[in-house]
């Protein structure tokens, strides 16, 4: 018999028992390995709650422009007596406006020189007058008297008032209020989830071991509106929903 004859069935024979150790040994470590694996669940609760806005504020403004500074300033004092009038008389308290500090500006034309051809050789920069402009903002929890004043305002044009209105913003004073109310409902949310979850398979809930809380968005009602990563603050609507979620990780006993 020749020495590689031999050879073969030695190594057969130390390849068998080598595996048969590793079975072993694998069997008797199972239930530790098992045992030692992290046991828990990551869910994320949610909710959403709509609402309506409690306060209004609305912001204008009106210009004067005119070659002498002073005429300018005359016609805007007595433009933004007109204005002031006008939100008095539509039932808005004077405690509830003001009136900002008025920017002047320098204005400038562009007047073209001709030579004796009638072409264009430069362009000389005129002094056209001082542009006045003046803002003005209402705030208010009167929501409906403010959204039919911003309209009607433009009225004043016909006195001669160039006037701008743009439209109010939304909000709502209560909001500290109504986030916590929603991180209660979302992490209650996640609870069950988890629970469900987990007693569906025959588990037991453990203790909550980590929880975040995501950005808050809160978009115009039925908008066509998306989410952003640091979160969304709707002020055009005055109806709105807010969103939140919470992301939580639980213990399976």
């Amino acid at each position: 018999m020749t020495r590689h004859t031999l050879f073969l069935p030695s190594l057969a024979a130390v390849l068998c028992i080598s595996i048969l150790s590793s079975a072993f040994l694998v069997a008797k470590n199972s239930h530790r390995i098992f045992s030692s694996a992290a046991s828990d669940i990551e869910v994320t609760g949610s909710t959403s709650q709509d609402f309506q806005s409690d306060l209004a504020v609305w912001q204008g403004k009106f210009h004067r422009k005119a070659m002498d500074l002073k005429e300018a300033y005359a016609s805007m004092k007595a433009d933004k007596e007109v204005v002031r009038e006008f939100l008095v008389d539509r039932g808005i308290p004077e405690e509830d406006f003001a009136f900002l500090a008025i920017n002047t500006e320098q204005k400038f034309k562009s007047v073209p020189k001709f030579n004796d051809e009638g072409d264009i050789v430069h362009r000389e920069q005129v002094f056209d007058g001082y542009k006045l402009t003046r803002g003005f903002k209402v705030t208010s929890d009167d929501i409906d008297l403010i959204e039919r004043i911003s309209q009607e305002v433009t009225e004043l044009i016909e006195e001669n008032v160039y006037i701008t209105s743009y439209p109010p913003k939304y909000f709502y004073t209560q909001l500290g209020e109504l986030k916590i109310q929603m991180i209660a409902a979302a992490s209650a949310d996640g609870q069950v989830r988890a629970l469900t979850a987990v007693e569906g398979g025959g588990g037991s809930l453990g203790d909550l071991l980590e929880t975040s809380i995501g950005v808050f968005q809160i978009l115009g009602t039925n908008s066509d509106e998306s989410f952003s990563w640091g979160g969304t603050l709707n002020t055009s609507s005055k109806y709105k929903t807010a969103f939140v979620n919470v992301k939580q990780r639980y213990a399976i006993e």
